[in-house]
């Protein structure tokens, strides 16, 4: 039971972190970094829609990662169960 908790903790995690990777670079508070205030010559670097786009593309690839955990957890429990009787002929 625990195991199916933190599977759905871990999956919701995934698609989180991957919806803020995508939308977060394209926002306004993007721009209003405190960071930059501190390093003016990172502006060039962090407004740079290369950057955008590489932060949007991990973001993809956590959404991607969820749904490849999901996937494989639904047909990991489709999979009918061996009977005793299959597993000693085998051996």
């Amino acid at each position: 039971m625990i195991n199916k908790v933190l599977f759905i903790i871990y999956v919701i995690y995934c698609f989180e972190v991957g919806l803020f990777l995508v939308f977060f670079p394209w926002m306004e508070l993007w721009d209003q970094n405190a960071l930059l205030s501190y390093a003016p010559y990172l502006r060039d670097i962090v407004q740079s829609n290369y950057l955008r786009g590489a932060v949007t593309g991990l973001g993809l690839v956590n959404i991607l990662l969820g749904s490849w955990e999901v996937a494989n957890f639904l047909r990991s429990n489709n999979k009918p169960a061996v009977e005793p009787s299959d597993s000693i002929r085998n051996i």
